[in-house]
């Protein structure tokens, strides 16, 4: 039996290669809002801890208190800076995932083309192997009845085929 032989297999692998490759991409800009994200958990957290420090105390020098004060609002600045840079990565995240799926459609569409032709291909080979074993057995059998024709035998060769003996 020949083997199965797809036109576009050069095509399919390209497109396979582009499907790795926006995979990757979304894989990297998915991690790049994740750390933003991650970044942005952290500065909330550290404004909570600042700001429950200077309400916990008592007594505390105006310069301290001045600090406290630039510092959280440094503090605010990063997170403000962070949300932006957080809607660019998102919006690239989803640039990268269409890319991604249509990429995914394209290859998937060939896998089809070739899943069809291959089954195509199956039943044709099947359909021709069964043809084959056919034209066997008939050659087979005339060759049978031919032997039995010539020795006299026919009334008894063609019983025997009609009670399934050969």
């Amino acid at each position: 039996m020949k083997r199965f032989l797809f036109s576009l297999n050069a095509v399919l692998r390209l497109r396979e290669h582009r499907e790795w490759e926006q995979e990757l991409e979304l894989g990297k800009t998915t991690s790049r809002v994740a750390s933003i994200q991650n970044e942005i958990n952290s500065l909330t957290t550290e404004y909570q801890n600042t700001v429950s420090l200077a309400s916990g105390a008592r007594a505390v020098d105006m310069e301290y208190r001045i600090w406290q004060t630039a510092y959280l609002s440094l503090l605010e600045q990063r997170r403000s800076e962070c949300r932006r840079d957080l809607t660019i990565a998102e919006e690239a995240r989803q640039a990268a995932q269409e890319r991604y799926l249509e990429a995914m459609k394209e290859r998937k569409v060939l896998t089809q083309l070739r899943e069809r032709q291959e089954s195509a291909y199956r039943r044709e080979q099947t359909l021709h192997e069964e043809n084959v074993i056919d034209d066997t057995n008939n050659a087979r059998s005339a060759r049978v009845r031919g032997r039995a024709v010539r020795s006299g035998h026919a009334v008894a060769v063609t019983e025997g085929t009609k009670n399934g003996s050969i």
